[in-house]
């Protein structure tokens, strides 16, 4: 019984400082996204995106200010587990592994600490950090891209920060973001083509 309260008291917990997400492309939606604020320096997204087959990443991130220390995200298809990618930063180099189920390891260095983390996989909690602490212009890697080989050289370059009013929106090689942003929270977000994040009313 003593432990079914303590569940119940960290579940609410965890909710009070949750956002859901709806993930749509025009008016269809096809997954969600859930950001919590863990504690001030940490944060953890949950994605949930219907393809077909149900494609879950989880990702938590510790911050050091606007620069991540560590990362980790785990890949499940279905419910089955598939893999997971993990990152640290001293602050001079970032080591980034990827293990899959069955144990075998890739593993690529990125020289330098001043990156600011951005996953693909709408892992908003690393938009919210940005806009916390904004800055114009910055060094992006964007962590899976860099086990792709044919999107390696894609995962790291020059980003800025824009902002009109409450829009906000990053740019990235040649693809942008657009978010809106009130009081301190991610109200919706437009990626390209047509796909859009909006908060749950």
């Amino acid at each position: 019984m003593r432990r079914l309260s303590v569940f119940l008291i960290l579940s609410i917990f965890i909710l009070s400082f949750s956002s859901v997400y709806n993930i749509k492309i025009g008016e269809t939606s096809f997954g969600t996204s859930v950001l919590i604020k863990v504690d001030p320096q940490t944060y953890r997204s949950i994605s949930t995106i219907d393809y077909g087959v149900v494609y879950t990443v989880d990702a938590t991130t510790v911050y050091d200010g606007l620069w991540f220390k560590n990362y980790v995200a785990s890949f499940t298809v279905d419910g089955s587990f598939t893999g997971v990618l993990k990152a640290e930063n001293d602050g001079n180099e970032i080591n980034f592994v990827y293990e899959t189920r069955y144990g075998s390891k890739t593993s690529y260095k990125l020289s330098g600490g001043k990156f600011v983390i951005l996953d693909n996989n709408f892992i908003l909690a690393h938009i919210e950090r940005l806009l916390e602490y904004p800055i114009p212009y910055f060094k992006l890697v964007v962590p899976q891209l860099i086990f792709n080989p044919s999107k390696t050289e894609f995962a790291t370059g020059q980003a800025s920060l824009k902002k009109n009013g409450e829009i906000f929106e990053i740019k990235f090689q040649d693809e942008s973001i657009k978010i809106r942003y009130e009081n301190g929270k991610i109200i919706s977000l437009e990626y390209p083509g047509f796909v859009k994040v909006e908060l749950k009313e």
